[in-house]
Formats: C-alpha cells, structure tokens, sequence
C-alpha cells in the first residue's frame, strides 16, 4: 500500500478531476440575478443599475471608501495609478513575485516598475528590499497581499510616510483577509481587487474593483474607465474627452453576479478558512516541509496554498531537486501540486528585454538605468525553487472545500515518508533545472497549439 505509484505503486487517486469542486460555487440566487439584468434590459456598463448597487456595497464594505467598478483587476490596478496622479517615468515599487498585472499596469501608466524581493516567510513583499530600493523617483509602493496572506501593513505604511510615498494595495488575491483586525484593502491611500472567476469572491467572467479616498480621486478613475469623458447622471452624454481614457466599463452580468456572491461572501471564507487550517495542522507532522503561516494577527484566506519544502532535515541539500522529486511523486499520485509562477516578475520577457512601448518608453522617461536581472531577488528564487502550490489548476479554494481532499492530500506526503531514501535517490538521478531556466527565451504564439491535454 505504500509503494510510490511513480515506482510502480497504486496511485491514491485515478481522476485528479475529483479533487477539486467547480468553481465558483453557484446556486438558483447566482441565476436569478444574471435574468434580472435581462429582464430589465440592464445592458450598458454606463449608469447601470447593477454596477451602483455593487459599488454601494463595496464602500459600505470597506469603511466608506469610494468604489469604482472596472472590467478588470488589471483596469483597476491602472486607474488606481491615475488616481494618484501617478507620471510618465515615476517610479513604482512592487514585489518580485506576484502576477505579471500588478507591474504591467505600471507601464500602462507610462511609469517604471522597480521590483523588490520577498519576504521568505509570507512571500509577501520584503520590508529590508523596500526601503533599499526607494529612490528620489519613487513616488509609490504597491503591496500584493500574495496567496491571501496579509503583508506587513504596519512597517510599509511607516516607510511610505517616511518617504512621501503613496501606497496600493492590490488585493485581488486577499478579500476577506485581516491584519490586525482590519480589513486589507483598508490600509492605503488606493486598493485594488480582482473579481475574475478563479478568485475566492468570484463572478461569471472578469470583473474590477478600485477603492479610493477621496471623491477627486474616483472622479480620475471614471474619467479613465469612459474615454476620458465626464458622464453626468441623468444629463445628455456630450463625447468630449478631458483626458485620456480606456473603455473599462463592466458588464452589468459581472456586476449582478457579484452582488450575490457577496451575500455568501463571509460564510465561503471561513469555511474555506477552516478547511485551510485544517490541512496546516495536519502538514505540521512533516518536518521537511513547511505549510503557509498565519503569522499573529492576520488572517489569511489561502488563495493559494503554497508549502516549502526542505530536504535538510534528513540532510539532503539539493532542495530544487527535492522540490521537483515531491512533485513528480505525488502527480503520479494523482495528488498534482504545481508552480504559481515559476520566474521573478523581472525575468519576462518584457522586463529583461525592455519590451513596452517601442523605443525604450517608459524607460527613457525616467533617465535612470534600471536593472532587471533576477539575481537581485535571492529570496523569490528560493521560494520558486523550493515551494509548489496545491492543485493542478486554478486556486486553491476548489481543492481545500472538495471533500476528502485534504486526506488524500496527506496520504501521499504519508507515502513519501515512508519511503524518503527512494524519494531522495531519484532526486538525484533527475536531468534538473531551476524553474526559471526552462522558460523559453522567445515563443512563436502562432505555432502554439490550445487545447485540452
């Protein structure tokens, strides 16, 4: 019963399908309000009825501040640079490890992203790094509440006063998580979140939330959603653009769909709260691996969640290789654990070779030669060397409230005890490569092949 299934065991699980609920979890409610915008020919993002009931909701939720709803994450994310007045070649400091958005939506704004290595524990962005990297071009700071782990809020807005800085917290992966009893999302002078289908508050395609301060600030982030334009509740539209803007608006179907799963909200996240802390406890057996920390005073809602692994204790040093053999194992398991990306921010493309706007813009804005290079970021290669994220595909939130998951889950690392000697044996006889290093340098998108593997 315990010989590994990559060695010629039975896997513990034939379809790794079942390990994971669909998501996001809909009922008869989620339906009836996707009708009730058919029924009310509620079809335009502009005055939707759907889309002001959200954002009363979302200010109501988040201490008053003034909500915007966008088509995107990423849409948010750029207003919420407008908002702050945000210029060509200022500099923007974000964490090394988060998805490529939060700093492409920095070059949207014609702005620089400077990025800042991780803290080891949290994943979240490093407090020693930050301060190091402020420069007299630095004008903002965005945190990334990672996995739906709370970053250090009450050491980063002491930097940001320090320093005149302003601060953003990019949420998309965090609603419902708290630092020291309050809501993230509460904490800068902007926040951010995604509404996409994958997230633990999830709609029936994209969706974007910005809160802001102050109403001058939420003003700059409708101009951007609506082509510049100033649109007047209940007054002719007049199509004269004051400034540049997008075409950010939502679809009043996202919005609707929202509201309704916001009044589930709560009750999903402490259940998949529970759920998260019960297969922590459980992992804490293991002593070559480390499951994700509520550090004190925060609580997270395990968006992703991610475990590190460290061969050191049987002593094994090759941690990437032990890394890569746990995976192989417990995949032939049926048990998948993948990367959540698998490079620092900096490594794409887009960033190593400058690649945005032609001609070396936002960079040449900014006069100051800006170096990319993924050695700067020690702690966020050994993150990506050594740690997997639960489940094959998606986030983690599926698997954790998928009954008798958790168990299987612990079955396979169980079977990887029992025979670590084999484990650490085929680690050494792997053709290994860091993450990093198998990434193409340039891929031919129109040679790729979709589908279903």
């Amino acid at each position: 019963m315990m010989k590994l299934a990559l060695f010629g065991g039975n896997p513990i699980v034939r379809n790794h399908t079942r390990l994971r609920i669909d998501w996001p979890p809909v009922g008869d409610d989620d339906w009836r309000a996707i009708k009730r915008v058919f029924d009310n020919k509620d079809f335009s993002g502009r005055g939707s009825r759907e889309i002001i009931k959200l954002e009363e909701l979302f200010s109501n939720r988040f201490n008053g501040m003034y909500a915007t709803a966008l088509n995107s994450g990423t849409a948010a994310l750029h207003a919420a640079l407008i908002a702050l007045d945000i210029q060509p070649g200022d500099e923007v400091l974000i964490p090394s490890l988060t998805f490529v958005a939060t700093a492409t939506a920095v070059l949207y704004a014609l702005a620089v992203p400077v990025f800042v290595d991780i803290d080891p524990i949290d994943y979240n962005i490093s407090i020693k790094d930050l301060e190091r990297k402020i420069s007299n071009k630095t004008k903002a700071v965005i945190v990334v509440h990672l996995h739906g782990t709370p970053a250090k809020m009450d050491e980063i807005l002491k930097i940001c006063k320090k320093h005149n800085l302003k601060l953003v917290e990019d949420v998309a992966q965090a609603p419902g998580a708290t630092y020291k009893g309050k809501a993230v999302g509460t904490f800068g002078d902007v926040s951010t979140f995604s509404l996409m289908s994958q997230k633990n508050l999830a709609t029936c395609g994209e969706c974007g939330i910005l809160l802001t301060k102050t109403l001058e600030q939420k003003n700059k982030a409708e101009r951007l959603r609506i082509y510049g334009e100033i649109i007047n509740k209940n007054k002719p539209r007049i199509y004269s653009s004051y400034s540049l803007g997008w075409n950010y608006t939502l679809n009043p179907m996202q919005a609707a769909m929202v509201i309704t799963q916001l009044n589930k909200f709560d009750q999903l996240t402490h259940e998949i709260q529970v759920r998260g802390r019960e297969l922590t406890a459980k992992l804490k057996k293991y002593k070559w691996l480390q499951p994700p920390l509520e550090e004190l005073g925060t609580t997270s809602v395990f968006h992703f969640y991610r475990i590190k692994f460290n061969p050191n204790f049987y002593p094994y040093k090759k941690i990437g290789r032990f890394r890569k053999a746990i995976q192989d194992i417990l995949n032939a398991e049926g048990l998948n654990m993948r990367h959540y990306q698998n490079i620092p921010v900096s490594g794409q493309i887009i960033f190593s070779e400058k690649r945005a706007f032609g001609k070396g813009l936002p960079w040449v804005l900014n006069k100051r030669h800006i170096n990319y290079d993924i050695k700067q970021y020690p702690n966020t290669l050994d993150v990506i060397r050594s740690t997997l994220v639960l489940g094959a595909i998606s986030s983690s939130p599926g698997y954790l409230l998928c009954k008798g998951t958790i168990d299987k889950y612990i079955r396979g690392f169980e079977k990887i005890e029992k025979n670590m000697p084999e484990v650490i044996a085929y680690a050494d006889r792997l053709d290994y490569k860091d993450p990093w290093e198998t990434i193409p340098v340039t891929s031919d998108s129109f040679k790729a092949v979709y589908g279903i593997l």
